[in-house]
């Protein structure tokens, strides 16, 4: 072979390598979705609530019922006001949250994990409460906040 038709094959396969090693590291590498339906549903209405709930100021919040209504159900149990807020158990409002792990309780009830954080200056405080969280006319809705 020409030195020019090396060139031309070597470039060839090596394209076609590149293309390989690209597609597996891509699909090998992805991690599955092992969580159930009912849980990934449920977390996206977790999410959104905690979202909004946190971010909107507690007076602005009195006048959104409509927002509150849209993730909260009617028959919502509250815990007493010995824990302050009834979404946080606690008296302060944390900075920022997460949603952790998540167990299905059947096809239309899950109990989602949710990780509160209090930051200060060298500081991290981390609080979990437990959204008891159930499906109602195909709408995922925060029945009960408690601790474990």
């Amino acid at each position: 072979m020409r030195p020019g038709r090396w060139r031309t094959f070597g470039m060839r396969y090596g394209l076609l390598f590149c293309l390989l090693l690209t597609a597996v590291v891509q699909t090998g590498c992805s991690i599955p979705n092992l969580e159930g339906q009912s849980c990934t549903e449920a977390r996206d209405t977790v999410k959104e609530f905690y979202s909004w709930y946190l971010g909107t100021d507690p007076e602005a919040r009195s006048r959104q019922k409509d927002i509150y209504d849209r993730y909260v159900s009617a028959d919502f149990r509250g815990t007493s006001n010995e824990n302050g807020d009834p979404f946080f158990l606690a008296t302060s409002t944390p900075t920022t949250f997460k949603i952790g792990k998540c167990e299905a309780i059947g096809d239309s009830k899950v109990e989602m994990q949710v990780q509160l954080y209090w930051r200060s200056d060298n500081k991290t405080d981390q609080h979990e409460v437990y959204a008891e969280t159930v499906k109602k006319d195909n709408k995922w809705l925060i029945e009960e906040v408690r601790s474990h």
